[in-house]
């Protein structure tokens, strides 16, 4: 027992090991390998699928499938099929097969490899058979996005539920502004930007009009070296912005959701 160098010359690292920390760096993640040769593609020619080349990597056990790598489909009964890549690390093994059942698909061997030796079948595609044809069918296969495009969507998704919009504002007297909502959850979850006098931004969280009784809370905002206090007031699907100074103006109101 001790400390067993892994990153050092000499190191004598087993496929255990190796295959641990890939899967720590593929995040826990199991599939194919997205965006790097074919993905692992198919065709059906002739009751013969054949796949292109692509990787795919199991519990850290990295795999590549060769290019033109074939499976054939005997047409000898009503069946859903799905070629699997089988990855058994008790027998060091890793082959392409079918798995077929009447009526649904078959059912799959997925052990969990980080902890124990066993067989965890990868599914490939899927295929529906009769006496006479094979067809291939519409599978949700596992896939490996790169970190690249994960960050790339979760950027997407951020800008799309973080978006704002400009209110158009009523004035209901010298320095007193009103504007609609479509009800208290919108700005309640919202952050609620006011520009006074063009120079002066006011950030205010929506939810600070529910934390006390009465739906409205006071803010203070400085033009040039005065403080000034600011309500803000919530009833019936509006708010009401009361600036401290009936000569100072709004010229912008945004919500941020």
């Amino acid at each position: 027992m001790g400390v067993q160098k892994i990153t050092f010359d000499g190191a004598n690292v087993s496929a255990k090991q190796d295959a641990d920390l890939h899967h720590f760096l593929f995040s826990n993640e199991i599939g194919i390998l997205r965006s790097i040769k074919t993905e692992v593609s198919f065709t059906l020619a002739n009751n013969i699928i054949t796949f292109s080349e692509g990787y795919a990597v199991v519990y850290g056990r990295l795999l590549y499938i060769e290019n033109n790598t074939t499976v054939n489909v005997n047409p000898d009964s009503s069946r859903q099929g799905l070629v699997v890549l089988g990855v058994n690390t008790a027998t060091n093994q890793a082959t392409i097969y079918t798995k077929e059942n009447a009526g649904s698909y078959p059912s799959l061997t997925r052990d969990n490899l980080l902890n124990t030796n066993g067989l965890y079948e990868l599914v490939l595609c899927a295929y529906s058979k009769t006496t006479t044809s094979v067809t291939l069918n519409a599978y949700s296969r596992l896939l490996i996005d790169t970190p690249a495009t994960k960050l790339t969507s979760l950027r997407n998704d951020i800008r799309q539920e973080f978006n704002y919009q400009r209110k158009s504002l009523t004035t209901v007297s010298s320095g007193v502004y009103r504007f609609s909502v479509n009800g208290s959850i919108e700005i309640d979850q919202s952050l609620m930007v006011v520009m006074v006098n063009i120079s002066t931004s006011v950030v205010i969280p929506g939810a600070m009009l529910f934390i006390n009784t009465g739906s409205n809370t006071f803010v203070t905002y400085q033009v040039g070296s005065s403080s000034f206090s600011m309500l803000i007031s919530y009833e019936n699907n509006f708010v009401t912005v009361s600036l401290g100074n009936t000569t100072h103006r709004i010229t912008a109101l945004f919500l941020y959701r």
